[in-house]
């Protein structure tokens, strides 16, 4: 089959070309990545699922593959679902794969089987399906980067935040709507180049942020603990500030309910931009609810520890120890310690017992 090269279909060619090359950079660039971590494997495969989309948006390829085929659904939707994985590693700074981070798997491999072979109107429905899926990841993403944005330490990452979410998610749905909407037609040789110089101009941004200009994006610390940072670097002022942080957070001001990154600016009269720079440059944390939570924490064991609270249910505890429900509780204690609150109480009082 001879495909006639136009002018549009050139300039689109140049693109593709160029944004296959950022992208490649950017994936080695992860891979020879010292401190490997979860974030830079969602990155990679991001990246990789990126390069196969703008291969299989090509106008060529088009004019080849069927849309629909299962071949070509089922990488745009791993596409979308790798997205997702991504933003859940670069927003949560104690990310560790669980069961339910694959359900979009499940849901979309028989969606995608249905959309591809299921005959007549089913063909429909099950693509409908997928359009929901995908639309519902999309909400997920924005909400997961948006979420904790006001008490993210992480300057480069609360900007970038904004960015990730009205973006990449929008036009990546766009797209795959678009290709499901062709089905019966090629797509329009104009689309196919706007398509190209998004594909571009996002790829040059993720390749700005996420490599030499935005390494923090990627700093993890080891075992879930704030990394060391000297004071050397500070100036007397930052360091007198800083202590005044950490004697209101030992006097207790962590047990203070919904307490937020502004509420603690005001009481300490600190503008709260130079107090995320203090917590975050001079303390390692990342995220204000982790600084907050490890407060917390560490005086959770004290009192599940103590014999005379026996007795106080772990309800009560997590309420007096400025938490709003149960639930964060156990989740910050064990993410922290390793077991629930009610497990460390009981090994902590039976040890005791025994001696």
């Amino acid at each position: 089959m001879s495909i006639e090269l136009t002018l549009t279909g050139f300039v689109d060619l140049i693109l593709r070309g160029g944004t296959f090359g950022i992208l490649l950079l950017v994936i080695a660039r992860l891979l020879l990545r010292s401190d490997f971590t979860v974030l830079c494997g969602t990155g990679i495969l991001f990246g990789v699922t990126g390069l196969v989309e703008i291969i299989l948006n090509a106008p060529p390829v088009i004019e080849m593959l069927a849309p629909a085929s299962f071949f070509v659904l089922a990488f745009q939707q791993l596409h979308f679902i790798s997205l997702w994985w991504f933003v859940l590693a670069l927003f949560n700074d104690r990310f560790r794969w669980r069961a339910g981070h694959f359900w979009p798997i499940a849901v979309a491999v028989p969606l995608v089987a249905g959309a591809s072979f299921a005959a007549g109107d089913w063909g429909w429905y099950f693509t409908a399906g997928l359009v929901v899926l995908n639309t519902t990841l999309l909400a997920l993403i924005i909400h997961r980067a948006l979420r904790n944005r006001a008490s993210d330490l992480v300057d480069e990452r609360r900007s970038f935040s904004l960015a990730l979410a009205f973006s990449v998610p929008p036009f990546t749905l766009f797209v795959f709507i678009a290709n499901l909407i062709s089905i019966d037609a090629p797509l329009n040789s104009s689309l196919c180049l706007v398509y190209s110089v998004v594909y571009l101009v996002l790829a040059l941004s993720f390749s700005i942020w996420l490599t030499n200009l935005k390494e923090g994006l990627f700093q993890r610390s080891g075992n879930n603990a704030p990394a060391a940072v000297s004071h050397n670097e500070m100036s007397a002022a930052d360091r007198l500030e800083l202590e005044r942080v950490v004697k209101a957070m030992d006097d207790g001001l962590y047990l203070e309910p919904g307490l937020t990154i502004g509420g603690l600016a005001d009481v300490l009269s600190i503008p709260e931009h130079r107090l995320r720079r203090l917590i975050n440059g001079g303390l390692g944390y990342r995220n204000f609810a982790a600084f907050v939570n490890d407060y917390r924490v560490r005086e959770a064991k004290r009192r599940l520890s103590d014999p005379q609270m026996a007795r106080e249910q772990i309800i009560q505890h997590a309420f007096s120890l400025g938490y709003a429900s149960l639930a964060p509780f156990n989740r910050a204690f064990r993410e922290r310690v390793g077991v629930s609150p009610t497990e460390y109480r009981e090994a902590a009082l039976t040890s005791m017992a025994a001696e």
